[in-house]
């Protein structure tokens, strides 16, 4: 229960296999009282939340585009009316679309910016607004991906777009350091999330056994092993701990790929 007592927010929370799930749980198994956020799966959040309650904790469903800074301001303002303060932000919304990069239109560039770089510029922004006004310092951990350090065919943009969330991590831990909020990010590997179903190089059971096969530990990642990564960064053991990257990859990014 090292967060018991602490609020948090976790942006792209309601899929069944997602990485957003596994944040808010871990959160919750550690005490945190939890909001969860979604705009792609509104029908799924309040039963998000439902699961967070049966773990004893309250919990909070809010639907919100995180694109939209008008509604991200609105999820902040309901979150701390609700529970008072926000203690912890899980910055975890994102998405991808495969191309090859002669093949990338317009729309697909402008969806992954706007929501994978502008998103979380919109609710990092105003969360740190809000830690900064509470006076008690905070905790910011993004979702980045092994793609801030590894390059892969058919995904240029995205790739872009995760290395850039580490440069704006970095620049935030010096930024907000003064007003004792730590900024961090981890970087997911393969999980066996929805979003990554349409991958080219997942499209048969071939292709999953070549990938696991890369993969030194010998598994995919579960969205529980990217939610223990929250944790450390937002519990007191990431007290020192700011402008960092924690990879949870089980090895991939240093495998013979």
């Amino acid at each position: 229960m090292r967060l018991e007592g602490k609020v948090a927010l976790v942006t792209g929370a309601a899929g069944d296999r997602g990485i957003g799930r596994g944040i808010a749980r871990a959160l919750a198994k550690e005490g945190a009282r939890v909001v969860v956020n979604d705009v792609a799966k509104v029908d799924k959040l309040e039963q998000r939340a439902e699961e967070l309650r049966a773990l004893g904790v309250d919990a909070l469903a809010v639907a919100a585009d995180v694109t939209d800074r008008v509604a991200v301001n609105a999820m902040i303002a309901r979150t701390v009316d609700e529970f008072g303060c926000l203690d912890i932000l899980a910055c975890n919304a994102g998405v991808v679309t495969w191309a090859n990069f002669l093949d990338i239109t317009p729309q697909s560039v402008d969806f992954m910016l706007g929501v994978n770089v502008c998103g979380t510029v919109n609710v990092v922004q105003e969360a740190s607004r809000q830690m900064i006004a509470q006076g008690t310092g905070g905790r910011i951990v993004i979702t980045s991906s092994v793609h801030a350090q590894m390059p892969f065919e058919s995904m240029a943009v995205y790739g872009a777009t995760k290395h850039a969330l580490q440069t704006f991590t970095n620049c935030l831990a010096i930024e907000l350091a003064a007003h004792k909020i730590t900024v961090n990010h981890i970087g997911p590997g393969w999980v066996r999330s929805a979003i990554n179903d349409p991958s080219p190089a997942l499209a048969t059971d071939d292709d999953l056994l070549e990938t696991i096969n890369m993969i030194p530990l010998g598994r995919p990642s579960t969205p529980r092993d990217q939610g223990r990564g929250v944790v450390y960064f937002a519990s007191s053991d990431g007290d020192y701990v700011t402008g960092s990257y924690l990879r949870i990859d089980g090895g991939f990014a240093v495998s013979k790929y």
